[in-house]
């Protein structure tokens, strides 16, 4: 199923997505960003290159950053500020996960990207809906939690 706003998807979810792309808009792949030109995209507010993306290295950003609430208030705060952008443009937007990585839902759903190492995305997105146990799903407005 293809949703427009911020998805995260791994495993399964990943070919489901694919598959949908695929049989919707007749093309072989959707267009793939790593997540720093994805970021470029959206602060300077250029167009993507296509309306379905795949964007790759989310969980990366967490590893290399010694800051993770730093990081996490950075990005709610480019995702709070190109808002209203996102929304004229209606992209489908899905970040890709390795596998390795799973999704921890408690107050705050994280992803548990190493031994001890969590991204807290509700910090980013606020509270995601979760679609399956390898989905889930949050419009372009963001709000803080």
């Amino acid at each position: 199923m293809l949703m427009t706003g911020y998805n995260l998807v791994r495993g399964r979810a990943v070919d489901e997505f694919r598959a949908a792309f695929t049989l919707r808009f007749r093309l072989p792949a959707p267009e793939t960003l790593s997540v720093v030109s994805f970021l470029r995209h959206l602060q300077r507010q250029q167009p993507f290159p296509h309306q379905v993306v795949q964007v790759t290295g989310f969980p990366d950003l967490w590893r290399v950053c010694p800051d993770a609430d730093g990081l996490a208030r950075m990005l709610f705060r480019l995702f709070f500020e190109r808002m209203n952008w996102l929304q004229n443009q209606n992209p489908y937007v899905y970040f890709i996960l390795p596998d390795g990585v799973t999704f921890n839902e408690a107050a705050h759903l994280c992803l548990r990207l190493s031994p001890g190492l969590y991204a807290d995305v509700t910090a980013v997105f606020g509270h995601m809906r979760q679609l399956s146990s390898d989905h889930y799903h949050h419009t372009f407005t963001v709000s803080q939690v």
